[in-house]
């Protein structure tokens, strides 16, 4: 396995890099992800990126560092032999892909939950700097701290209880962490979306392996992984909430996936193997079937993710060929993502973009000057 694991990863990320340059804009999503993630803010005014080769490096390069250390992390809680086999996995699963091809703060959250876990299992001291580090990073912590504090709990390890108490209360002062609203069915919505992070039956896997390890022995990896999930359900009964601020914290529970998966296996005969052997494949098939629909469809199986990620450099090529290069928007964020391809702001130009209608009107000294289906900009369909 570990002879052609690389070539995979090599022609993996060659894949995702040209995809990315060749299909996606920078969306109004994205624009506002820099807007709204501090460390994508500094990276975007210190290297100051202007174009699709640099801005499509960013998430891979993250994700690959991910890669790394979710192979070694595997290397830890599995035999070494099947490290590659669950990293191949992992780089599969279809929120990996989505988070390792846009601009968003998911993959910068994926490795620092794997640098995490990594740290806690070799070098303890390290963790704790780490969990002070990420304090100030994001609110979507939370979901980190209130894992180790039910970790801890059942550790009966004082110190890391208090510590994770203290973090938690900080980090949701710091960012003003509210909680809010009344029941509205916003559960299935984020059932929904963590189907199509994880591809439909692999999801249901995932809800088993949480059901069974509650009654194994229970590691920082599964407590990370479980209880953010829970934490985003329980929390989605009372406000809708983001999904990439509990995703990235569930991922990494794919090596527990894996470790429950193989351990069921190892224990029966080899001639009572099948039916597993049929599971993997079953399970690994439909997920690769999904990971291909994600990229011939025009819709990234996220949530909120519009066509934003489709039409904008069409839209921009097309307003440049009419001279048309300063407008303002009704969408400060679209206007930021036009101004990527180099519309920029100005006075005499009015764009409304209507998010339901997929169309975007053009204005001129109030007056209507063109209008212009978004859905035909579509640069999968080309």
């Amino acid at each position: 396995m570990k002879y052609i694991f690389w070539p995979i990863i090599f022609i993996y990320y060659l894949f995702l890099y040209w995809y990315g340059i060749h299909f996606l804009s920078f969306s109004i999503i994205e624009a506002a992800s820099i807007d709204k993630f501090y460390i994508l803010k500094v990276i975007f005014n210190l290297f100051h990126i202007n174009n699709d080769f640099i801005l499509r490096l960013i998430p891979l390069v993250f994700s690959f560092f991910s890669l790394i250390l979710f192979l070694d992390l595997s290397g830890i809680y599995l035999k070494s032999k099947y490290k590659y086999f669950s990293t191949l996995i992992f780089i599969f699963i279809p929120g990996f892909i989505i988070s390792s091809i846009i601009i968003n703060k998911s993959i910068f959250l994926i490795f620092f939950t794997l640098l995490y876990i990594y740290t806690f299992k070799k070098y303890k001291l390290i963790s704790y700097i780490l969990l002070i580090f990420y304090v100030f990073i994001d609110y979507s912590f939370i979901a980190l701290y209130f894992a180790l504090i039910f970790y801890a709990i059942y550790k009966k390890d004082t110190k890391l209880l208090i510590f994770s108490l203290i973090l938690l209360a900080v980090n949701a002062n710091y960012f003003d962490y509210k909680i809010h609203g009344k029941p509205k069915g916003y559960f299935l919505d984020v059932l929904g979306t963590y189907i199509l992070i994880f591809s439909p039956f692999v999801f249901v896997y995932f809800l088993y392996t949480i059901y069974k390890g509650f009654f194994l022995k229970k590691d920082v990896l599964f407590f990370i992984g479980a209880f953010s999930f829970l934490l985003s359900i329980i929390l989605s009964f009372r406000q809708r909430i983001k999904i990439d601020d509990y995703a990235p914290f569930v991922l990494p529970y794919v090596i527990y996936m894996i470790k429950v998966f193989l351990n069921s296996y190892k224990v029966r005969l080899p001639r009572f193997r099948k039916s597993y052997k049929l599971l993997f494949v079953f399970l690994f098939f439909t997920m690769i079937i999904f990971d291909i629909a994600l990229f011939l469809n025009q819709y990234t199986p996220a949530r909120n993710l519009s066509n934003s990620f489709y039409f904008i450099k069409n839209l921009a090529k097309i307003l440049k060929k009419r001279d048309i290069n300063y407008l303002k928007c009704n969408n400060e964020y679209l206007c930021q993502s036009l101004k990527f391809y180099g519309i920029k702001l100005g006075n005499n130009y009015y764009l409304n973009y209507s998010i339901k209608r997929n169309k975007v009107s053009i204005f001129h000294n109030k007056k209507k000057i063109l209008d212009i289906n978004v859905s035909n900009l579509n640069t999968l369909k080309k």
